[in-house]
């Protein structure tokens, strides 16, 4: 009988918990998460997001147009597949669209939403719907070139991360080691120096 004290008085301080707890903090344990992040709103956060996930928005329309797609159809297709980043410019293109403007007019706000890196990609996409360009090749080489770009910067993040490194090493395991292979020896050292 009294083993099952400690049980009841932990099942009853578990119920009382539970209903305690705000209703609203017990349902976000169990909403999901968002495929994407939110954009986000400061400027060096929203250009690092850009940089992030320009190449796959670039990667998505190469895989449309080599379907078949012409440049309108194809942004079209993927911008709901893409990272909000650049996938909220690419949707801005087509509602322009949608509204009335030409393809190319509403491509020209590319360069100011997504920065200089867009103005090759909003060049050739209206290139290629006006003259009936090829796309793909251009595309290609503006998917290489951000690809190249964002292996550059991953390079220098992993050339950045043993200095990085070191303050945790210094603060965590040096202190660490003293106290498991310094601290006995020296304490061994003083009560042989007692006796």
């Amino acid at each position: 009988m009294n083993a099952l004290a400690p049980l009841a008085l932990g099942v009853a301080l578990w119920c009382a918990g539970l209903a305690l707890t705000p209703r609203r903090a017990r349902s976000m344990t169990h909403e999901r998460t968002p495929r994407h992040p939110r954009l986000p709103t400061r400027p060096r956060a929203r250009s690092a997001a850009i940089d992030l996930h320009y190449a796959d928005a670039i990667e998505l329309i190469v895989l449309a147009v080599r379907a078949g797609h012409l440049p309108l159809s194809a942004i079209r297709a993927v911008h709901h597949h893409m990272a909000p980043a650049v996938g909220d410019a690419f949707a801005d293109v087509v509602a322009r669209c949608d509204r009335g403007e030409r393809f190319a007019d509403s491509l020209a706000e590319l360069p100011r939403r997504l920065g200089t890196r867009a103005h090759t990609l909003a060049d050739g996409l209206s290139a290629a719907d006006r003259d009936g360009l090829p796309l793909a090749p251009v595309l290609d080489r503006l998917a290489d070139d951000a690809r190249q770009q964002r292996r550059r910067r991953a390079d220098a993040s992993a050339r950045q991360l043993p200095v990085r490194l070191s303050v945790p090493l210094v603060l965590c395991t040096l202190p660490s080691f003293v106290l498991l292979a310094v601290a006995p020896l020296l304490l061994a050292a003083v009560t042989s120096l007692r006796r």
